[in-house]
């Protein structure tokens, strides 16, 4: 092999290293960003809560500690009289502590898993944080409105069941956060067109996990569709803010 192209050879090896090696040391930096971040988040968030026992799990499908940090301080300071969230879980725990600090309002969670419903409803009662919540659970139903799902889709939509959403009146925060996104495409699209004429004025819809392009283009449908101003925050998964001026 001629010499000059070996050295060639053995630049653009060394070079390809460095490249890596530079790399792998960002990734590092943003990981351990990322990492403090959060532990930065729970620590505040735990100063905050009035809960004697302690979180579940924050890791993997749960809500991340600086959107919770952010619910909790924006239901005390915003003083809600309703709640909705879909998906219930540490967020229910949170927002009910919320609640009872400022002395007033309900959370309504709807869950469609009657095992993590049994979950919060355990630890809500074990916090004593029960009266704050009225917990209501059922399976997923098939959605006969219009949805963002294709209608050639290999999973057709599905949706809460109608039925949990009695009663329902006079939101001032709406958080979504379910149902799973494997259920189908844009699973969580139903959320604001079945409780849009339920909403306060100033009310504001949460939309958690909108690093995922699903939710981005759901919330960015609602916008359009139902007036609203649009903001995303550039937590950890993600959080999309709708609210009127």
């Amino acid at each position: 092999m001629d010499i000059k192209v070996l050295e060639n050879k053995v630049d653009l090896l060394f070079s390809s290293q460095k490249q890596l090696r530079s790399l792998i040391a960002k990734d590092l930096v943003s990981i351990q960003n990322r990492l403090y971040t959060q532990s930065e988040s729970l620590s505040w968030l735990q100063r905050r809560l009035s809960i004697k026992g302690q979180l579940p799990p924050l890791r993997g499908w749960a809500t991340s500690p600086d959107v919770l940090l952010r619910l909790h301080t924006h239901v005390m300071a915003s003083l809600p009289k309703v709640v909705v969230e879909f998906g219930s879980g540490s967020s229910t725990l949170v927002t009910a502590d919320a609640l009872r600090q400022n002395g007033f309002g309900q959370l309504i969670s709807i869950e469609h898993s009657s095992h993590y419903g049994k979950q919060t409803l355990d630890t809500l009662i074990a916090e004593n944080l029960q009266p704050w919540v009225d917990l209501r659970v059922g399976e997923l139903e098939a959605w006969n409105k219009h949805h963002l799902c294709p209608s050639d889709a290999e999973k057709p939509p599905f949706w809460y069941p109608e039925r949990l959403l009695k009663g329902i009146e006079g939101i001032d925060l709406l958080l979504v956060d379910g149902p799973p996104g494997a259920t189908c495409e844009f699973a969580r699209y139903p959320a604001l067109p079945a409780l849009f004429e339920r909403l306060n004025p100033g009310a504001q819809v949460w939309m958690d996990d909108t690093v995922r392009q699903e939710e981005k283009d759901i919330c960015q449908r609602w916008a359009d569709d139902y007036g609203f101003n649009l903001e995303y925050y550039p937590l950890e998964k993600g959080l999309g803010i709708l609210s009127r001026a």
